[in-house]
């Protein structure tokens, strides 16, 4: 089968961009053709100009139809498999991919199809308020981008794509993460039959490295420092759990500060390479996830579960398919430190618990993240589209 891949880069390594590649690579493994049209943000230059015209390709980009409409004559994709659009690619190539009759489908990666920022948050707490009264208009009012003309330029383009129905008319399949984020999908006017649940790929090799409590000192936390990242719950929780290390890998997020004490069991380690990542997680005894938002898929879970690490997450959106309670994981009330505090105290010193709870992280991650099951899945999704255009 050959495969057009669409994708606007973020510019900037996530793991969205991970699974991209990893996708591309599996399918090349398993005598696909994979033909790719990549574009990326690093191409908006900090001018007003290059911002301004970025702001209009979200709506329509003429030479990027041209081109993706002449790759398709050429190449004759079997199906047409999108992931991001926004800013440079734009929404307004599906209904000419549709007129040139490919199938497509699209990796849902986060809530953009439904909230202008992607992730159902504004002002430090969950909002679900662009599904509602207004829509798109919310994100205006609450500034949801603490920059006017940003939060008007994503309420307007996700508005536009609504009303043009680029997405429920013109896309055969979505591939969500998590069965939460297909339900908000079908919730909001999306065909459940077109809605699958494939969870992201792990494809960086399975570890399995011994559990050993005397080796493992600390609480692990992997992922970008902002306030959406709820770094404020953590900090709470470590202060009032002295005797605990706390170690925290990432970069903060530009202009973001902590307005909160640090206490002294929490170690900032900054952004680690792929050898400094492996030691940093072979000597954690948990991964704590203190997210205040709806993460899509986050890779950190299944990048921790291969070093046989028990997840604890909040209690919200597709984190407890993932970690689950009492299984490979413990959940605790999302932006509540105090029952952070309770569940990390039931099992810091628990080794009959954690000690379970490692081995199903292990077996979880191989056998519901590994190429095999997510390669299965893709696939069907792609014959049934195929089919579904045959007929």
């Amino acid at each position: 089968m050959k495969i057009l891949l669409i994708h606007n880069k973020y510019g900037k390594h996530s793991g969205e961009e991970a699974v991209v590649y990893s996708q591309i690579d599996l399918l090349k493994s398993r005598g696909h053709q994979v033909i790719t049209f990549f574009r990326s943000s690093e191409e908006i230059e900090d001018t007003l100009p290059s911002k301004t015209k970025a702001f209009f390709t979200a709506f329509h980009n003429s030479v990027v139809i041209k081109e993706i409409r002449e790759l398709i004559l050429t190449e004759s994709p079997d199906v047409v498999h999108i992931h991001n659009l926004y800013p440079i690619i734009s929404p307004a190539i599906l209904p000419e991919i549709s007129k040139m009759g490919i199938p497509v489908v699209m990796t849902v990666h986060n809530y953009r199809l439904l909230c202008p920022n992607g992730l159902f948050f504004s002002n430090g707490k969950v909002c679900e308020k662009c599904t509602g009264l207004g829509k798109e208009w919310n994100c205006v009012l609450n500034n949801c981008e603490t920059s006017i003309f940003k939060s008007l330029g994503y309420a307007l383009r996700n508005q536009w794509a609504r009303h043009q129905k680029y997405y429920l008319e013109h896309v055969d399949a979505f591939l969500c993460l998590t069965a939460f984020q297909k339900k908000k999908l079908v919730q909001n006017g999306f065909d459940e039959e077109k809605c699958n649940v494939i969870p992201n790929i792990y494809n960086n090799g399975f570890r399995g490295e011994d559990y050993n409590l005397e080796k493992r000192k600390y609480i692990a936390f992997a992922g970008r420092i902002s306030p959406e990242k709820g770094i404020v719950t953590l900090l709470k929780a470590a202060q009032q759990l002295p005797h605990i290390p706390f170690q925290l890998a990432g970069s903060f997020r530009k202009g973001y500060s902590l307005a909160t004490e640090i206490p002294t069991n929490v170690t900032f380690r900054g952004m680690l390479n792929a050898e400094e990542i492996s030691d940093f997680y072979n000597d954690a005894r948990l991964l704590l996830h203190t997210s205040v938002c709806y993460e899509g898929f986050p890779m950190v879970f299944p990048e921790a579960m291969t070093f046989k690490l028990p997840i604890i997450a909040p209690r919200m959106a597709g984190y407890p398919e993932i970690a689950e309670e009492g299984i490979n994981g413990a959940l605790f009330d999302p932006d509540n430190a105090d029952d952070l505090v309770k569940i990390i105290s039931n099992v810091w010193d628990n080794e009959n618990l954690l000690k379970k709870m490692s081995n199903a992280s292990f077996k979880k991650v191989q056998e519901i993240y590994n190429a095999d099951y997510y390669y299965k899945l893709l696939f069907e999704s792609y014959i049934q589209v195929v089919n579904k255009v045959v007929v």
